[in-house]
């Protein structure tokens, strides 16, 4: 009787393999790095029973030094409604097609799963700097009758003639993941990471770029499937102990995070009611610990309210509740039911909630925001504009809104409805001394809009302070966005040199990029147009193209930006997803090698 375990341990530094399997009295261990071949060592016992024994405990001393088993099971994979098995004559073509036998664990899940999008749908990627995990996508299905996005021969004839030969492409969405089918790393599992700059001239990867991510597709699934953790504890002395299977694990707020990562299945929503009902009480849950995903469940939204949910708790990057709910009305309405704030500003990108559902393209969704009180009339980025722009209906409904707050806001100063300026209480102590140093620690945001909270303060400082022309290069703080034109001008009339560069070298151009009045402001005062970052040499047209709209890239043209300088490798990838920004640089690069000939 064989009993084969297998196991991995993969910290970023140290990565292995590790195989257990007994046979009668023997114990039989396999050992190796990812990616190399395995070493054999054999123990005899007296017994089987011994054997067995010690084996488990050689197990469980394994899992508490952080080894993890390869149980494939545990990945639940969600398939597309009226998905079929692959068929022996289908998967005997495709092995014709690349020349050679397809790994076991990855024929047989043709056979049985045969595609499907995993959940979670991602996986880490311990050795990468700066990168903690990447997204899956779909686990290509096997259909040739029916080629398109996501079928394996479809995906072979497009991806696979940029990866190198001897790589089957078997999942992704922006990146792609590949089986080896070269001798030495047969059946494993490749990461292609879709900026790197690892490609040749016509732009192919290179061997170089692939990262060995796992050492068979049945331990890529377990990587997947292990991503947010697993329920049960490492086992402390003997497998034998472990729990009966079937028994349900104990209902923990760590548990419930762990499953608020999944896509939101109906089986993933059934099981984080039962421990929200278990638990009765979530309001331990503080910013920053809760999971960042998309909620579409009011259900789910309604329980954790019930159980105590801060309703403008933010997750893990900085997003709100309100913001993951976007793309579904009635989570939007249980929110604002909650008074939520409707205009914050979340999250790296600093979207406001209705960007979202402009984003998701949830027309109720727009309108309840709409009708709650949301500013239609913000700065959008490009990846929302061409959404709108994309979208007649919704479009329709944001211009009309627009046109409405407008109005609105005109009635309103005209009655003089304006908020008053602050003015200070009698007797009330006066505040700090207005210094260069505390203006620039007001100015510390990565994101200053156009409505700012502390444009008061900081006017009455520069006011005091009459002159910031001291102000020196590297002195200037790191700000990601700079959109208030009030602000900005206010500075410049006090002396700020229009061609001050923050600690990271970049331009305060290079910071107004989304913002046409901020631009103007700039250009006006004499800005230098081509002004390259420090770190990558990016000019503020490179930027501009990259996050910006093309009226902001026009000025930026029209001021004389240089649209021939080498676009950064990041600014390259951007634009290529522009088709507009892309037709509009081209277009002025003609014209500006037009006149420089």
């Amino acid at each position: 009787m064989s009993d084969l375990r297998r196991f991995y341990f993969d910290d970023g530094k140290s990565r292995k393999r590790w195989h257990v399997e007994q046979q009668g009295k023997r114990q039989i261990v396999h050992f190796g790095r990812l990616g190399g071949s395995l070493q054999e060592s054999q123990k005899s016992f007296p017994s089987p029973a011994e054997a067995k024994e010690q084996t488990e405990k050689l197990i469980a001393k394994k899992r508490r030094e952080g080894y993890i088993e390869i149980d494939p099971t545990r990945l639940e994979i969600v398939r597309a409604k009226g998905a079929k098995q692959a068929t022996e004559s289908q998967i005997k073509s495709l092995e014709k097609q690349i020349g050679g036998p397809l790994p076991d664990e990855y024929r047989q899940f043709l056979l049985t799963a045969n595609g499907g999008r995993p959940n979670p749908d991602c996986v880490a990627v311990p050795g990468m700097a700066g990168i903690d995990n990447v997204g899956v996508g779909a686990l290509f299905h096997l259909r040739p009758s029916q080629p398109g996005g996501d079928e394996l021969t479809y995906e072979l004839a497009n991806i696979g003639k940029l990866l190198p030969a001897g790589h089957l492409p078997i999942a992704g969405s922006s990146d792609v993941f590949t089986l080896s089918l070269k001798p030495k790393t047969f059946g494993c599992v490749y990461w292609w990471f879709h900026e790197t700059e690892e490609v040749d001239d016509d732009g192919n990867y290179l061997e170089s770029a692939g990262y060995l991510l796992a050492g068979s597709f049945d331990e890529f699934l377990a990587r997947i499937a292990g991503l947010f953790g697993d329920d049960e504890e490492p086992e402390e002395e003997s497998t034998s102990q472990r729990p009966a299977t079937g028994k349900k694990p104990k209902a923990t707020l760590k548990r419930l995070l762990r499953l608020m990562n999944h896509d939101l299945t109906p089986d993933k929503v059934e099981e984080i009611l039962q421990v929200v009902g278990e638990l009765g009480d979530v309001s331990g849950i503080q910013d920053g610990e809760w999971p960042f995903n998309n909620i579409s469940s009011p259900a789910i939204v309604r329980a954790l309210l019930q159980a105590g949910l801060n309703p403008e708790i933010t997750d893990t990057e900085g997003h709100s509740l309100l913001w993951q709910c976007a793309g579904c009305p009635e989570c939007v309405d249980l929110l604002l039911e909650r008074r939520v704030n409707v205009n914050r500003r979340s999250g790296g990108d600093f979207e406001t909630t209705l960007m979202r559902a402009i984003y998701s393209e949830s027309i109720p969704a727009v309108q309840r925001l709409l009708k709650a009180g949301a500013n239609p009339t913000v700065r959008l980025s490009w990846p929302i504009q061409n959404k709108l722009d994309s979208n007649a209906e919704i479009r329709t409904v944001i211009e009309k809104a627009r046109v409405d707050w407008k109005s609105n806001k005109g009635k309103q100063q005209e009655a003089g409805s304006a908020v008053p300026a602050k003015t200070a209480a009698p007797g009330k102590k006066k505040g700090p001394k207005p210094t260069l140093k505390r203006l620039l620690g007001l100015l510390k945001h990565d994101y200053i809009p156009e409505e700012f909270e502390e444009l008061a303060e900081i006017e009455e400082v520069v006011a005091e302070l009459g002159d910031l022309s001291g102000i020196m290069d590297g002195e200037w703080p790191k700000i990601d966005r700079l959109e208030n034109p009030d602000l900005l001008r206010c500075l410049l009339d006090a002396g700020l040199n229009p061609d001050l560069t923050a600690k990271d070298g970049n331009s305060l151009l290079y910071q107004c990029v989304r913002s046409l009045d901020c631009l103007n402001l700039l250009l006006e005062r004499g800005a230098a147009v081509d002004h390259r970052t420090s770190d990558d040499k990016e000019t503020p047209l490179m930027r501009a193209a990259s996050v910006s709209d093309e009226e902001c890239v026009q000025r930026l043209l029209n001021a004389g930006a240089d649209p021939t300088l080498e676009f950064t490798r990041f600014a390259k990838v951007m634009l290529s997803m522009k088709e507009k920004m892309t037709a509009l640089i081209e277009a002025a690069r003609a014209d500006w090698n037009r006149k420089r000939a």
